[in-house]
């Protein structure tokens, strides 16, 4: 794994425009305000789906609109244990396994699963992130230099991914 220094990552290059979230129903909100002036592509970086910002019919419903029409859109997932968001039945499962071409969930390679950070970017533009992914803090922003760096960090980390086996739907 390259190293990634996130120590006070939100503090570090534009951060005169973020925009502090103190609660999951903040970030959730965001999520959902963002996604709706996304274009092409969608990111996210989870340890578990967290329920509580992505398990909602709003997103989904958001993430249907985005994807309806759009031949470049492109969701991509990476979770480190998926196994509670399969138990409860959250709804981006769901997502994957009926929009199977434009979503696609993946399990986040070991080597990087002991970065305790979540995130989520949209089009190379914006992004929220998350320094501890248990806390319930987070800054929306939209530095491009931040923004670089957790789209490389994600990238590499799909590179090495490998497709969940239990959010396909195979049609026979």
């Amino acid at each position: 794994m390259a190293e990634f220094d996130f120590t006070n990552f939100e503090r570090k290059g534009n951060y005169e425009n973020n925009i502090q979230l103190s609660s999951a129903l903040a970030i959730s909100e965001a999520v959902i305000k963002a996604t709706e002036n996304t274009l092409r592509t969608i990111k996210i970086f989870t340890p578990d789906l967290e329920a509580e910002i992505y398990n909602n019919d709003t997103f989904r419903k958001q993430l249907l609109s985005f994807t309806q029409g759009n031949r470049h859109a492109q969701i991509q997932i990476l979770v480190d244990d998926i196994s509670t968001a399969l138990q409860s039945g959250h709804k981006l499962i769901g997502l994957a396994q009926q929009l199977s071409s434009i979503v696609t969930i993946k399990d986040t390679p070991a080597d990087y699963q002991c970065v305790k950070i979540s995130f989520i970017l949209y089009d190379q533009s914006t992004f929220i992130f998350k320094p501890d992914n248990k806390s319930q803090k987070a800054i929306l922003s939209n530095c491009k230099n931040r923004n670089n760096k957790l789209h490389d960090f994600f990238t590499l980390a799909w590179d090495q991914a490998e497709q969940n086996s239990h959010t396909r739907r195979l049609s026979i």
